[in-house]
C-alpha cells in the first residue's frame, strides 16, 4: 500500500541556476519570433525482489510512477535554442528514491562551426557496453537505476569548435551533484550498510562548488572514431572506505576526492564488428592508477532468413587497484547477446552477464522491450546475482537482491 504521508522530493540544484536559466527566453522572444515545442512520457513502474531484505521494513514489492517533459524554444533564426527538460519519481516505499531534477535547462547557441551551452545537461562519453569509464561529466542517478546508465543533470558551461581536423570542446562545471544511494530503512536493492550521503565528505575546501574543468576531442578516421579527454576536479564516484574520516560506528559517509584523469575512447567499425576500447590514467590522492576496458560487438543479420539481428558482445575490464577500487569491475568479463527483431513495434532482447576472474563472483540481467501501438512502451528487466565469492563485499552484500522490474511508458 502507499504510505499515507506525502514524500519529501529532494530537488539539489541550486534555485538561482534555473531562474538564470529564464533571461535567454526572454531575450531571444524578444528579438525574434519562437517555435515551441514539447514532448514527455508518463511511466508506472513495479519492482519485485523475490527475497527477504536485511530487516522487515525492507518490501518485496515497490510500486512507482515518473515522468518527464521536454520543453523546446527555437529562434526564427536557428541560432539559439532552449531546451527544459524536468524529471520525477514518486515511489511508494523509498523515500529517497522520490525525487525530482531538472535533467536539462540549457541555453544553446549554434553559428557555423561554433556552439555554445549554458545551463544544466548530460553529456555521454565513450563507447564500451558494461562500464563508461572515460564518462565522468555527470554524476550517476543511483536510485533510479543501479547500473549507472542514468545520470543527473550538470550545471555547466560547454564551448565547442567544429573542424576537418575533429572537435575540441571544453568544459567550466561549476556546481558538484552528489551521487544519492537508497533509503537505508526501506529501498532497495540495498548493502545493508547506511550511507550518509547528506554528511559526505570533500577533499576540495569548496565542497560542491569546486570549479571543475574538462576538454574532449573527437575525430573520426577512416574506420576509427577516436576521443581523447581530460577532466580535472571533483570524481564522480564516492569512496565509502571505512575509516576515522568516514565511518561513524553506525553509518559510511562517502568521500569525495579531487582528481585529475585522462582518457581515451577508441571503437573501429570493420564490416559486422565493433572494436571497442576505453582507457583512464587517474592521479588520486598522490597516486596514479590505470583503467581499461576492451572488446567487441559481432552482429549477425538476417539470421536463418528471419529478418532478426543477433549481435554478440563480449569485454574484458581491468582496474589496477583490483579489490581496492571505489567500484566493481577490476577483474571481470562482461558478455552479452543482443536480439533485434526489425519489426514495427522495435522489439528487442538482451542477456548479458558478468563474471569476476578474480573472486568467480557471477551476474546475470536480461532486459527486453517493445512498442505497443503509437504511445506505449513495455519494458522488462530481471537482474540475478548467481554468485558471490569470496572476497567480493558489493557481490555478497546484494546476493540477496535479485529484481524483477515492470515498466509501461506512455508517451506524447
Amino acid at each position: 500500500m502507499w504510505q499515507k504521508n506525502s514524500p519529501t522530493f529532494r530537488f539539489s540544484i541550486p534555485h538561482v541556476l534555473i531562474q538564470i536559466l529564464t533571461i535567454p527566453i526572454f531575450m531571444i522572444s524578444s528579438a525574434e519570433a519562437l517555435d515551441i515545442e514539447y514532448s514527455g512520457y508518463v511511466e508506472p513502474e513495479w519492482r519485485h525482489f523475490p527475497h527477504d531484505g536485511p530487516t522487515p521494513s525492507h518490501e518485496h514489492d515497490f510500486g512507482s510512477i515518473a515522468g518527464e517533459v521536454e520543453l523546446a524554444f527555437f529562434s526564427a533564426s536557428g541560432h539559439h535554442t532552449v531546451i527544459i527538460k524536468p524529471f520525477a519519481r514518486v515511489d511508494e516505499h523509498d523515500h529517497e528514491r522520490s525525487h525530482a531534477d531538472l535533467r536539462e535547462a540549457k541555453y544553446q547557441y549554434v553559428n557555423g562551426d561554433w556552439e555554445i551551452v549554458a545551463g544544466i545537461d548530460k553529456v555521454f562519453w565513450g563507447v564500451t557496453e558494461f562500464q563508461h569509464l572515460v564518462d565522468i561529466i555527470n554524476q550517476t542517478d543511483n536510485v533510479e537505476s543501479a547500473d549507472g546508465e542514468q545520470k543527473l543533470g550538470q550545471p555547466m558551461l560547454r564551448v565547442s569548435l567544429a573542424r576537418d581536423w575533429g572537435t575540441l570542446t571544453g568544459f567550466y562545471l561549476p556546481y558538484f551533484r552528489i551521487r544519492q544511494f537508497p533509503d537505508p530503512l526501506t529501498g532497495r536493492p540495498t548493502t545493508g550498510i547506511t550511507v550518509r550521503d547528506e554528511k559526505a565528505f570533500f577533499e576540495s575546501k569548496d565542497k560542491r562548488f569546486n570549479p571543475d574543468a574538462a576538454v574532449r576531442y573527437t575525430q573520426t578516421i577512416d574506420v576509427f572514431d577516436i576521443g581523447l579527454s581530460y577532466f580535472k576536479g571533483t570524481a564522480r564516484t564516492p569512496v565509502l572506505a571505512f575509516g576515522p574520516q568516514t565511518y561513524d560506528g553506525v553509518s559510511v559517509v562517502p568521500r569525495y576526492d579531487l582528481i585529475a584523469q585522462a582518457g581515451i575512447d577508441v571503437q573501429a567499425t570493420i564490416g559486422p564488428w565493433l572494436l571497442k576500447f576505453e582507457g583512464t590514467r587517474r592521479h588520486q590522492r598522490n597516486q596514479w592508477n590505470t583503467q581499461a576496458t576492451g572488446g567487441f560487438e559481432y552482429t549477425m543479420y538476417n539470421i536463418f532468413e528471419t529478418g532478426t539481428d543477433l549481435g554478440i558482445v563480449a569485454e574484458y575490464m581491468y582496474d589496477q587497484r583490483r579489490l581496492d577500487a571505489p567500484q566493481p569491475f577490476n577483474d571481470d568479463i562482461g558478455f552479452g547477446l543482443r536480439w533485434t527483431a526489425n519489426d514495427t513495434q522495435s522489439t528487442s532482447l538482451l542477456l548479458g552477464g558478468l563474471y569476476d576472474l578474480e573472486t568467480h563472483s557471477t551476474a546475470v540481467s536480461l532486459e527486453a522491450e517493445r512498442r505497443l501501438g503509437a504511445s506505449f512502451k513495455a519494458q522488462l528487466e530481471v537482474r540475478l546475482q548467481e554468485k558471490a565469492g569470496t572476497g567480493d563485499t558489493l557481490a555478497i552484500a546484494l546476493k540477496d537482491e535479485d529484481m524483477v522490474r515492470l515498466r509501461l511508458a506512455y508517451y506524447f
